[in-house]
């Protein structure tokens, strides 16, 4: 019976605001705690793309046959997603969830970059997080 672990990546993050498609904010970068959505610390007039990044450590005592996934859940937008500057895909507003076990390193650096220009704030407004499963037998990367 496959056992999870969930990590979640709550933060603190780092933000820096890449493109604005409305008046600048005051703060064009920063630190926030996930999920939230972007009008606390941009504006709920802001428009346009953030780049939001966090570090995390490898977590310990993994097993041959566990898998590692980031799971994020629904945003505000569609984002960009990057791990130890290696490109994971993109996302729409559904969320989703990434396999990062081959390219897990000591230290890692997580970045994700929203863009959102319709109505209401934008942001990681879901949930990010490591998942840890069991998978036997073990899926051919």
């Amino acid at each position: 019976m496959p056992m999870n672990h969930v990590i979640r990546l709550r933060g603190p993050w780092q933000f820096e605001v890449i493109e604005s498609r409305s008046e600048m904010p005051t703060a064009t970068s920063g630190k926030q705690t996930m999920p939230g959505d972007w009008s606390t610390t941009l504006g709920p007039d802001f428009r346009g793309t953030v780049a939001y990044r966090r570090v995390f450590h490898r977590p310990t005592g993994l097993e041959p046959e566990q898998g590692v996934w980031i799971v994020i859940e629904p945003l505000a937008g569609t984002a960009d997603v990057t791990l130890n500057q290696t490109s994971l895909g993109t996302l729409e507003s559904t969320g989703g969830r990434f396999a990062i076990e081959s390219i897990l390193a000591d230290d890692n650096r997580l970045e994700i970059v929203v863009t959102h220009h319709d109505d209401g704030p934008g942001g990681l407004t879901g949930l990010v997080s490591l998942e840890i499963q069991t998978v036997w037998p073990r899926p051919m990367d």
